[in-house]
């Protein structure tokens, strides 16, 4: 029997990123008992995105978004209309400025060997063209008075657990699904993918590392942060959310923090 995939994918005004994501993942290998169906969020491009995909891959189903989904908002989107069949093992979230080396997927899939769970979740790092580690899995390392330290985590030759990650490369299981939900819609573009770790780890499902890389990708975060500081301001509201649930008696400090981090980080470059 096939295992049966969903590969989730937003796209936003960046057409040729978007086709070159299909196109690696197209060339996925050792998926020969993987049946997978992909469908991609375009969150109303106006560069033709939406139109080039459907004449170059007739079997990508294509929702509609209206501009504001964001990553978060537009994944689960697709998670849900992918829900609507009942009929999928995996659920991948997949950036589309992400592209998958030839054995990914068979990689995130050995997880579940692994670990012999049904409940788990399997992340894939991604370097950039200087071969540097910019997506991937995390450890949390905070405390009482500073619960959201973390550190990103080198792959290594062997799968390790991690208990947070970022979402470019991320696949789960129907049954880690079931319990944790959807992305959080109060954070549906950035913290979103953190969050749904912190939940899954809370909920005791394990999650997994994968060897070496999986991906190619680039380290966008400035671009990110400066539209989201000049369109609706969707990273202040995410922070304040995500701090004062998560942040302890001191969350308004965390908050802050954040946001002092967030404007170094424009200031880069």
């Amino acid at each position: 029997m096939k295992i049966k995939l969903a590969i989730l994918i937003t796209c936003h005004n960046r057409k040729k990123k978007t086709l070159k994501c299909l196109k690696f993942l197209k060339n996925q290998k050792n998926v020969e008992n993987v049946e997978f169906k992909i469908y991609l969020t375009d969150d109303n491009s106006q560069d033709g995105t939406k139109e080039e995909v459907r004449k170059k891959y007739t079997n990508v189903e294509i929702l509609n978004g209206n501009g504001n989904l964001f990553w978060g908002g537009g994944t689960n989107l697709a998670f849900k209309e992918a829900q609507k069949t009942n009929k999928y093992d995996y659920y991948i979230w997949l950036n589309d400025d992400t592209y998958l080396f030839q054995n990914a997927i068979r990689d995130l899939l050995k997880a579940k060997e692994i670990l012999k769970s049904d409940a788990f979740i399997a992340v894939g790092s991604t370097k950039n063209k200087k071969n540097i580690l910019i997506y991937g899995g995390k450890k949390n390392y905070g405390s009482y008075v500073s619960p959201f330290k973390s550190k990103i985590i080198k792959p290594t030759n062997n799968y390790q657990l991690i208990d947070r990650f970022n979402g470019n490369i991320v696949l789960i299981s129907k049954y880690a699904q079931k319990k944790i939900g959807f992305i959080n819609k109060n954070l549906i573009h950035v913290i979103g993918d953190i969050e749904y770790g912190l939940r899954a780890s809370n909920l005791g499902i394990p999650i997994l590392l994968c060897p070496k890389f999986q991906g190619m990708g680039e380290n966008d975060i400035k671009k990110n942060l400066l539209k989201d500081y000049f369109k609706g301001k969707k990273l202040i509201q995410s922070y304040f959310f995500f701090t004062k649930k998560y942040g302890g008696f001191f969350w308004i400090l965390h908050f802050l923090s954040a946001l002092l981090s967030s404007f170094k980080i424009l200031k880069l470059k």
